[in-house]
């Protein structure tokens, strides 16, 4: 199983890759890179990083920035869906 942190894609409404977010095609990459390898793994490296730092807090502070953040893109993907309905 892989466990991706962002990736820049229009399901995600990121536009646009960086360093700490691949693009689709890198992230893909990486993950066939990594088949085989572990049951788990978070397989583009900077992600490996952020894993790695994310796991030293707290697991209900961890859990509570991650809902906020998902509640957040979905309350921008309503707003967007309203407009469009609109």
């Amino acid at each position: 199983m892989q466990v991706p942190l962002y990736v820049a894609t229009k399901m995600a409404s990121i536009k646009r890759s960086s360093f700490w977010v691949p693009s689709s095609d890198s992230y893909a990459r990486a993950g066939l890179r990594a088949i085989g390898y572990e049951p788990r793994c978070t397989p583009y490296w900077p992600h490996s990083l952020l894993w790695g730092l994310i796991q030293l807090l707290p697991e209900s502070a961890v859990d509570s920035w991650r809902l906020g953040f998902c509640l957040r893109i979905r309350k921008r993907g309503q707003l967007k869906d309203s407009r469009k309905n609109e």
